[in-house]
């Protein structure tokens, strides 16, 4: 799976990932961030589960579905934590606050939105359950890649087709670039007239 240090997202949904509609990061992302997903599912006034994940995600992506309307469910706290534990990102169809946090310490979160008011520790949600996420079912176990473009998600059983097929587009991509470099119009490179 290290090929996918190598690939965009935009790359892996044209091989055929799901794309996760309407999750951004909320900094800058720098390369790409990838690994096996723990899911959650929670309202948004519960931010407790949500936290109580970071105990189980060392070397995971968090990916949070959300119920409820606009309160954060993660911030500045939660991303620390989550970075000196391990875990590789936190992707979350809901709402973050704290960005000036999560942006200083380069945590990678992906969401829908943000606001500044959060719920309350409830710890009434439940972990490694399918979730929609971005419109998209996500399961444990599912691998998950973010980048500055957004989040896509692979099937578990499906990665090695995905993988194939990335490999095929990278090539067609590189042939078309060197022909764009060698002055080549791409109208014509793709034959629209």
């Amino acid at each position: 799976m290290m090929i996918l240090k190598d690939v965009s997202v935009p790359n892996l949904s044209d091989a055929g990932a799901k794309v996760l509609k309407g999750i951004k990061p909320v900094d800058n992302i720098r390369g790409v961030v990838f690994g096996e997903a723990f899911t959650v599912k929670t309202s948004s006034e519960d931010w407790g589960t949500v936290v109580k994940s970071i105990s189980y995600s060392r070397g995971k992506v968090i990916v949070v579905e959300c119920e409820g309307e606009e309160c954060a469910v993660w911030g500045g706290l939660a991303s620390l934590n989550a970075k000196l534990k391990g875990v590789v990102a936190v992707v979350i169809d809901g709402y973050v606050r704290d960005l000036e946090d999560i942006r200083r310490i380069r945590f990678p979160v992906f969401s829908r939105g943000y606001t500044p008011n959060a719920g309350s520790p409830l710890d009434r949600g439940v972990m490694g359950v399918p979730v929609k996420c971005g419109g998209t079912t996500v399961k444990p176990g599912d691998i998950v890649v973010g980048d500055c473009n957004g989040v896509v998600v692979i099937e578990r059983e499906r990665i090695g087709e995905v993988l194939e097929r990335v490999k095929e587009i990278k090539r067609k991509e590189g042939k078309i670039r060197d022909r764009i470099m060698r002055g080549v119009d791409l109208r014509d490179i793709l034959g629209l007239e």
